[in-house]
């Protein structure tokens, strides 16, 4: 009802770079299409109201899907640039909140119909994201194993759920330390 939400299979371990490009070029691609609808209204080949119609929508929709809330994009910047600092599990924990909380401010907003359902297409959204957590971390570690990523950095963890994105571990078993791929081929040698 508000546009839809796609549903992907997508890849957790994707370059964080990769994905934050990828989710600027919504808000972008919007901006361009006002600037181009601006630009016919200056022309004079689109009516004033039709202009504003469209200027109040296109603000609307640019703040709704830049809001720190997931599933929007927003919400998945937010979860990004966590994922800089902290570990995919911790990260995602936080995303959570912060979307948890931005979604009960908007209901404090106003208490009109298009509001209250919004709140609740978001809340469930949110109540379903704490609900994959788990499967969603299970996934990210099962994708580092299947799918080995080379990257510069290497970092000493002691938890396999310590695990970030864009960096490859060294990972303490046994009192040695092992290359991320090696740790893998440990784990399911030894019936992981």
């Amino acid at each position: 009802m508000f546009g839809g939400v796609t549903i992907l299979d997508e890849e957790l371990n994707v370059p964080i770079k990769k994905e934050i490009i990828s989710l600027l070029m919504g808000p972008i691609t919007q901006l361009l299409f006002f600037i181009l609808i601006y630009g016919l209204y200056k022309e004079g080949y689109v009516s004033e109201l039709t202009y504003t119609k469209f200027y109040n929508i296109n603000i609307l929709l640019f703040s709704f899907n830049l809001l720190p809330i997931l599933p929007l994009d927003g919400g998945k910047l937010i979860n990004n640039l966590i994922d800089l600092i902290l570990s995919y599990n911790i990260s995602h924990k936080i995303t959570i909140i912060i979307s948890l909380i931005s979604t009960f401010l908007i209901f404090t907003f106003d208490n009109k119909l298009l509001i209250i359902l919004l709140f609740i297409f978001l809340l469930i959204q949110n109540l379903d994201e704490i609900k994959i957590h788990k499967h969603k971390i299970n996934k990210f570690i099962l994708e580092r194993k299947l799918k080995y990523h080379k990257y510069k950095k290497k970092h000493k963890i002691q938890n396999i759920k310590e695990i970030k994105r864009n960096k490859n571990f060294l990972i303490k078993v046994n009192g040695v330390l092992l290359e991320e791929k090696d740790y893998f081929l440990y784990k399911t040698s030894n019936n992981y």
